[in-house]
């Protein structure tokens, strides 16, 4: 008897259409609330551990191409998030910082993040929370 996959979806499946929809919540909260998306976020994430950051390494981190992030960089230039020059020694190096305005917007995301988990967790309680968050740190191992 084959398995009907839209009525019982496998745990696999299950995972991944809750984290696509608690992405794409966490999208909309942030681009509502801090003018950026997540895809951004992840960006100045990457911005905020170690500055200033060669394009080529923030792409690298985040498991993007160089393109895709070059393309969101042109747009956070824009909106005054990041700084983008030429590396002293390497002038094929691209070094991009984040600007006042970008740490700030940054902090502002982790804020909208963290309510948004606090959601979940008056949704399930703080004993499932811990869980949650143990489940994720151990599938972080994995992958």
């Amino acid at each position: 008897m084959k398995k009907d996959y839209f009525s019982q979806p496998s745990p696999a499946v299950t995972l991944h259409r809750s984290l696509f929809i608690l992405q794409q919540k966490a999208d909309e909260l942030l681009a509502h609330e801090t003018e950026v998306g997540l895809s951004q976020v992840r960006i100045l994430s990457q911005l905020h551990l170690a500055v200033p950051r060669s394009q080529k390494t923030v792409a690298t981190m985040l498991y993007q191409t160089e393109a895709n992030i070059s393309r969101q960089l042109q747009i956070m230039k824009k909106q005054g998030l990041v700084n983008i020059g030429r590396h002293r020694k390497d002038r094929r190096i691209r070094e991009v910082t984040l600007t006042q305005k970008g740490v700030k917007t940054y902090q502002k995301a982790e804020k909208v993040l963290e309510n948004h988990y606090h959601q979940l967790e008056k949704m399930w309680g703080k004993s499932q929370s811990k869980d949650f968050v143990k489940n994720l740190k151990q599938l972080n191992k994995i992958f």
